[in-house]
C-alpha cells in the first residue's frame, strides 16, 4: 500500500497530465474552428466578387460567344479578385490556411484563371503585383497549368448534351 505522500505527488502529475490534454484538445478545436471561418469568409469574398463579374466570363469559352472587351469595370472586379488570391496565397504560405483548405481553393483558382478572360486580364493588370514575384509566378502557374480535364471541354460537352 502506498503511502499518503507519493499517492499526493501521483495524483497532482494526474492532474497536471489531464489539464495539459485538455488544453491541447482546446487549442486543436480552436485551430479548426479558425479554419472553418476562413473557409467561409474567403467563400463569401469569393462569392461577392465573382458575382460582380459579367456572367461572360463564365459562358465565353462554353458558348463560343464573344469575350466582353475591356472596360474599367471588368478590370476592377478583376482586380479584386486577384488581391483576394493574393491574400489567401498569402495566409496559406504563412501556415494560416490548412492544406485541406488550400486544395479546393487552389483547384478553383487554377479552373477560373485558365479562362481567356481572366488570363487577359492578368496579364494586364500583372505590373500592379510585380513588387511580390513569387505570387506573380505562382499565378502564371494557375494560367498555364495543365488541367486533368480542361474546364472548356467539361462545359463543351455539357453544352452539346444539353
Amino acid at each position: 500500500m502506498m503511502s499518503g505522500e507519493p499517492l499526493i505527488a501521483l495524483a497532482q502529475l494526474s492532474t497536471i497530465v489531464v489539464g495539459f490534454l485538455g488544453i491541447a484538445v482546446a487549442l486543436r478545436s480552436h485551430r479548426r474552428q479558425m479554419h472553418a471561418q476562413m473557409f467561409v469568409e474567403f467563400s463569401s469574398r469569393f462569392h461577392d466578387v465573382l458575382g460582380s463579374m459579367p456572367v461572360q466570363i463564365w459562358i465565353a469559352e462554353a458558348t463560343d460567344e464573344p469575350a466582353p472587351p475591356r472596360s474599367a469595370a471588368l478590370t476592377q472586379s478583376c482586380l479584386q479578385c486577384f488581391h483576394l488570391i493574393a491574400g489567401l496565397y498569402h495566409l496559406n504560405k504563412g501556415g494560416y490556411v490548412s492544406r485541406e483548405l488550400w486544395r479546393p481553393f487552389q483547384h478553383g483558382i487554377r479552373r477560373i484563371m485558365q479562362g481567356a478572360i481572366l488570363k487577359r486580364e492578368w496579364c494586364a493588370v500583372e505590373p500592379v503585383f510585380s513588387h511580390n514575384q513569387e505570387f506573380c509566378r505562382y499565378m502564371r502557374r494557375m494560367i498555364y497549368a495543365e488541367a486533368a480535364v480542361s474546364s472548356r471541354s467539361a462545359a463543351t460537352r455539357f453544352w452539346k448534351v444539353s
